[in-house]
Order: structure tokens, then sequence, then C-alpha cells
């Protein structure tokens, strides 16, 4: 289930469901029996970028944070999604921001970007619909001093390299990661909750699959 209460709170799981056989991205997990405790364990030879995934500015940049460089709140806090009005395949500009937004976005918020233009695969299709963050969104975005920017499969940062390039050294250099391949965001019943997605506190990676939880109705992170 996506979604479960937790006495007064609502709790929906945003992440992807990662599933070793399917993956087209590295992913394999080997189980092994170990004598002398008696019991199982597992190895994992896993692509960083996996699933629902953080991405880190030294993703972009040897000389940027990696995952235990940026702080613990830096994976927690306030979201604001923002549903843009827009034409399929078309750039995300600040008009187009400024309108979603309507002056919710706070410094250290986590915003979340929503269209009604899905692709689902994404990777390297032809006849992918979906809006695309540039620099001039990158601008944006770093002008507003967010945490974090993410999306499911409604908005894109691949369109081109160059665009692609162009956000990241706008908003990399600040400490903005990337919360990639959410889901179940038609899942939320608010626009506007505490979001937890914590990465595994690996020294030097530069991105992690994270269990990305939306808390709705935490007194101080609601609109």
């Amino acid at each position: 289930m996506a979604a479960s209460q937790l006495g007064p709170y609502r709790i929906v799981d945003l992440s992807k469901l990662i599933h070793p056989e399917k993956e087209t991205r590295r992913c394999e997990i080997t189980r092994y029996y170990q004598d002398w405790t008696r019991d199982y364990h597992s190895n994992m030879d896993l692509e960083s970028h996996l699933g629902t995934h953080v991405e880190t500015p030294y993703h972009y940049n040897d000389a940027w944070k990696d995952i235990l460089g940026l702080p613990l709140t830096a994976f927690i806090g306030r979201a604001v999604v923002l549903n843009l009005d827009i034409a399929p395949g078309a750039p995300i500009t600040a008009k187009e921001l400024d309108a979603a937004d309507g002056g919710r976005v706070k410094p250290g918020d986590v915003v979340i970007l929503k269209s009604a233009h899905h692709c689902e695969p994404f990777s390297n299709n032809p006849d992918d619909p979906r809006p695309y963050l540039c620099r001039e969104s990158g601008k944006w975005l770093a002008e507003k001093q967010v945490k974090s920017i993410g999306f499911g499969d409604s908005a894109a940062i691949e369109h081109t390299v160059e665009d692609a390039c162009a956000v990241h050294e706008e908003v990399m250099p600040r400490d903005i990661t990337f919360l990639e391949v959410m889901q179940n965001l038609d899942k939320l019943k608010d626009d506007i909750f505490l979001l937890v997605f914590m990465p595994m506190p690996i020294k030097g990676l530069d991105s992690c699959c994270v269990r990305a939880v939306a808390i709705e109705g935490v007194p101080g992170f609601t609109a």
C-alpha cells in the first residue's frame, strides 16, 4: 500500500520499488548462508542512481559535497508540490514556476515538480512529452534557496545534455540536491508536507537510493 495512517498523520511512500530482475541499471542481490553465525546475509552490487535516489553535488563535480558532506537536514524538510500548467515538451520557465508557486516556497524547502504530461519509461524515449528543466528554472530554484528538487515521471532534467548541465551548474554549487524517479505523487492529498528521504551514510558516494516518505498533517509542515 502506498498510503497508510500513523496516528493523526497520513504516510505516503513516494519510492520506486526496486526489483533486481527487472532493473535496467546494475542491481544484483546475492544471498548466502554464513555457517559460523548460522544465518543469512546478502551481497549488494548496485548502481548509485537506482530507483528513487538523491543526487548530491559530488555527482557533478569532484570538488563538491558527497552524501556525507551534507547535513542530515539536507534530506528532511518541508516539501511543496508545484503543479505546472505547461505545454508538453516545453522548457520550464520562471513564469510557470511563479504561477505554480503562488508565494508558497520558502528557503530550505524541497520543491517537487509535476505536470499533466507523463512518460514511463522515459529513458531515451523520442516521444517524451515531459516539460524540462533548463538554466532559467535552475536560476529560479537557486534564488528560492530550496534544498532539493524532486520529480517523478512528469518533469524531466535529461532533455538535452546542455540543459541538464546548465541546471546542475546553477543549483549544485549551492548544495541543492536532486530527488529523482519519485512515484505515487498522485496519492498525495496535500501539496505541502514533511518529506524524509535518507540515503545510506557512505563516504564518497555521489548518489544513493532512498526511501522517500511523505508525512501529511505534521504541524509546521502544512499550507
